[in-house]
């Protein structure tokens, strides 16, 4: 039965669709409890045909991480507070966008290294700029009007 209920999961179509534990891939569960053995209220959703997200607590701290279908760690995902960035991120802020109001500022671990992503905002103008850890800026996503107070976590 396994097959066909893969080629269902495989075959919903939606955007960060919640599931329940039953739903996710068994290579996905087995990535994430080897990786994460003292996680805490895992909570799935489909982010797409080929991605996993699970949400979960470890050790007090609020993490997200991301497995493909076959159980490949993506990324995984944590909020920390915007003094505990690394000095050459810190900088390149207060260099490239001292005029923007810091939100939300996320580690991203994945196999190519490590990220660090800051939403930030200036009058109705949001983004998330990603940065590397020596303060180069690796991406930037502009957040459409309206999309931001919609989320519900």
């Amino acid at each position: 039965a396994l097959p066909t209920m893969l080629m269902l999961s495989l075959s919903m179509n939606a955007c960060a669709q919640k599931v329940s534990e039953a739903d996710v891939p068994q290579p996905v569960k087995a990535a994430f409890m080897k990786q994460f053995p003292k996680a805490e209220h895992a909570k799935w959703e489909m982010e797409s045909k080929t991605e996993y997200e699970v949400n979960f607590k470890q050790e007090g701290t609020d993490r997200s991480a991301t497995y493909a279908t076959d159980g490949a760690w993506m990324e995984t995902e944590h909020t920390i507070k915007a003094d505990a960035l690394p000095e050459a991120v810190r900088k390149a802020i207060a260099a490239g966008y001292a005029d923007h109001k810091l939100g939300k500022v996320e580690v991203a671990e994945t196999p190519k290294g490590t990220v660090y992503e800051v939403d930030m905002e200036k009058g109705e103008h949001s983004m998330e700029v990603v940065f590397s850890a020596d303060g180069k800026v690796m991406e930037t996503k502009v957040e459409e009007d309206g999309e931001k107070g919609e989320e519900n976590d």
